[in-house]
């Protein structure tokens, strides 16, 4: 099980980070509230600068499924976010899936709907609905108190980064994976070649690796 992870980060968008660890690439997928965190974090480290390739911990959760395609790794800023969406996940019909997308606003503020039997703020958080808040209360009341004590994290307001950006973010994370320039530089003319719609670096990424599994 991996439980824990500290690398040089070669991709981050507000869906998962692409983690450099020994010259292996591990990609985690980040609930929304994880990413902003993370990304707000590197931006005070880097005072301005590039945060590709700066040092990253997370806390993760390994799962994996049989009909799941491949294993899922989800990433977390602190352990006790890890925690909490572990306890999600002991609500019946809440999966890793549902459980980390829905997980879009500060922890302690989560939890801290769950013990007001809050089910209007539950229910439009992302997968969740009317009828899992009520799932949510039914079985997490009393048992999310703790969570909603914990500080909210420290996020700044960031630009989102421009749309030309998500290319040369993946020249970056292929880079990262060992991959030369040229061969970089092919793999992706390639993918935009047999998808001219894409225009995130997310959509480019399964793009170039749905190609190389294909070849």
């Amino acid at each position: 099980m991996i439980a824990f992870l500290r690398g040089l980060v070669r991709f981050l968008d507000e869906q998962s980070v692409v983690v450099d660890v020994g010259g292996v690439g591990y990609e985690l997928l980040l609930p929304g509230i994880e990413a902003k965190a993370l990304r707000s974090r590197l931006h005070r480290e880097a005072d301005g600068g590039e945060i590709l390739g700066r040092e990253v911990s997370l806390w993760t959760y390994y799962h994996v499924a049989e009909r799941q395609p491949r294993p899922l790794l989800i990433g977390f800023h602190e352990r006790q976010d890890r925690s909490f969406f572990e306890l999600l996940l002991t609500v019946p019909d809440v999966g890793p899936t549902i459980a980390a997308r829905s997980m879009t606003i500060p922890v302690c503020e989560y939890a801290g709907a769950i013990e007001r039997r809050d089910v209007r703020t539950l229910g439009t958080l992302p997968g969740i609905g009317k009828r899992k808040a009520e799932q949510l209360v039914a079985t997490l009341k009393g048992r999310a108190l703790s969570y909603a004590l914990l500080p909210a994290p420290e996020i700044e307001e960031l630009p989102a980064a421009a749309a030309a950006d998500y290319v040369a973010d993946v020249e970056a994370v292929l880079a990262g994976l060992g991959y030369k320039r040229g061969e970089a530089a092919r793999m992706i003319e390639d993918a935009r070649r047999r998808a001219p719609s894409v225009t995130s670096a997310q959509d480019l990424l399964e793009e170039i690796w749905r190609g190389a599994r294909d070849e």
